[in-house]
Order: structure tokens, then sequence, then C-alpha cells
């Protein structure tokens, strides 16, 4: 999700059909065009037991209310055990396609032999999308996204929605077409935002319809506003958050031996930073801003019951 900047999505009537009426989102689910929907969100699930362990106890005492879990990683199990004994909890996938830290990796739920293209010569997916974009077959992509959905539900996984991290899913027209294709064939909601409308190509455009939801904008900290602290970063996104549908993601987990040997040499969105995210979820403030601000916290469950999968 790291490739993500803010973005403001315009949802364009061309692409949605006469079904969809120009009904804003929120007006979709039935609140009223002015309100402030609010997603709050945790990336990296089963990356590593601090960030499921971090994430949980958010989910459970905190105000965060989704999560999506990435299914190539090691600690997999455990939070899709987690997932499949809590099943009203809202749990999507991180779609993964790219492996990032330097002493950890990870490859394919799908068998080598059948994505090579998206492998780097070690077996493992590439540590940077520039490089997936520059080898990948968007078949392959297609066929590895659709086997992480397949697990997820092997593993009792109730997925409420499909999202990209490090943006890599949607990072070109290619790979955007396979990640809806992915999402309708399960019914899914997929995180959108507005690049899904530049790129204009028919293999998208054929996708999108009224049961394609594009959230208003996706908000997360950057490297630059980090130096301002977590507590500034989202207070000031909170209190000026506008009416439409925000998804706001963060990254929860606690700075111990374990995070910070994976993160190892990567200060940004490290152990420090995901503690820091951990810490501001767990505040009274982030509670307060939210219940003052009158925002609606929705899940994408409601998104997936009430659209995506409406009769």
């Amino acid at each position: 999700m790291r490739a993500f900047r803010v973005v403001t999505c315009i949802l364009l009537a061309f692409y949605f059909g006469a079904n969809a009426q120009n009904k804003t989102v929120a007006e979709r689910l039935g609140y009223s065009a002015d309100t402030k929907l609010l997603i709050l969100h945790a990336d990296d699930l089963g990356v590593a037991h601090s960030e499921n362990a971090a994430s949980i106890t958010a989910l459970e005492k905190g105000p965060l209310n989704s999560a999506s879990i990435m299914v190539p990683c090691s600690w997999f199990p455990e939070i899709a055990s987690y997932a499949r004994n809590n099943k009203a909890m809202d749990f999507g996938l991180h779609m993964t396609l790219t492996s990032e830290w330097k002493n950890y990796k990870w490859g394919p739920v799908s068998s080598k032999d059948s994505v090579p293209t998206l492998l780097n010569k070690n077996g493992y997916f590439y540590a940077l999308v520039d490089s997936l974009q520059n080898y990948a077959d968007p078949k392959e992509v297609e066929v590895e996204l659709r086997n992480q959905v397949k697990k997820a539900y092997r593993f009792g996984i109730d997925v409420t929605h499909l999202d990209a991290h490090m943006g890599a899913a949607a990072s070109t027209p290619g790979f955007t077409a396979a990640y809806l294709k992915v999402g309708k064939e399960f019914g899914l909601p997929v995180l959108l935002d507005g690049r899904v409308y530049t790129m204009n190509h028919d293999s998208i455009n054929s996708l999108l319809d009224e049961k394609t939801v594009v959230v208003d904008r996706i908000l997360s900290m950057e490297p630059h506003t980090y130096k301002q602290g977590a507590k500034q970063t989202y207070t000031d996104i909170l209190e000026n958050l506008e009416p439409g549908l925000t998804f706001l993601l963060l990254h929860p987990a606690f700075d111990n031996p374990e995070m910070r040997a994976i993160t190892i040499e990567h200060p940004d969105y490290g152990s420090e930073w995901r503690q820091a995210d951990y810490d501001f979820l767990m505040s009274d403030a982030c509670t307060e801003i939210i219940k003052k601000q009158n925002i609606k916290m929705i899940t994408w469950r409601e998104i997936r019951d009430k659209i995506t999968r409406e009769k």
C-alpha cells in the first residue's frame, strides 16, 4: 500500500451506467451524501507475529475496524486461525506480489513454475514494484492473485475485500485488470483510487460497473509527515476529514526484536513507525476525535454485502 498517495477520486457516471444514478458511495450505502464515512484499516497482517498481535488488540479494544492479510507470509496461519474464529471481524486480503524487506523474504502461493515472471533469481517476489512492472506477465499476476484468495478461503477466512500491498496489484493497466477480474470472480470489492480512470484501458473499463466502489480518498502517514509525529499527522487527518468515503490505512505492530529484525535498515514503515501507529490507535484522542467529528465508521463487509453482492 505504500505506493498509494493521498488521492481524491472522482466518480464518473460514464463508467457506472444508468443504475448508479450518479449516487455517491455514501448514498448507495444508505447514508446522506454529506456523511463522513471512514474505514480505519490495518495493513500487513500475516507478515509477523508482532503485526498480528498489535492489530488484533486494536481491533478488539480500539477503533480499528478493518484489516487485510498477506497470504504468502510466514505468520498467515496465525491470523487465519484468528479470522476463522472471529468471523464478525472485517478481514480482507492484502494482495501480495512483492517482498521488500532486506533479510525476510517470501514467494508465491502458486507453484513457482506457474508464475516464473513474478520471481527474482532467488525464487522470491521482487523487492520493488518497478521490477515487478518490468518483468511480470499480467496473466501470471492473475493466477497468483486468484490462488491467494482461494488459499484464504481454504483456511476459513470470510474475505471482505481485496487491496494491494505496495500498490503493486494496481500499478499497471494489465495488473489492475487482473486485480479487478479476481475481485469480481469472488464477489469482493477491491480498493481503487482515481488511477483506475486515468488508465482508461478497455480491459479495465469492461470490468467497471454499477457494483464497482471507488473510495473518495486514500490517506496514510507518509515519510515527510512522520517527521511531525503520528499523533499530529492522524489528528490533522481526522479533524479535517471531508464528506465521502475515506480509507485511512495504518501499519500497527509492536516495536520489538522481531519487528526490528524484519525492518532493519528501513526506517520508513519500520518498527518504530508501526509502534507509533498502534499507540495512536489505542489512544483516547483517536476515539474522541472520531466521535467529535461525527465520523461514521463503516467496514468493507458493509460495502461487500450492500453494493458488490447486491442482487
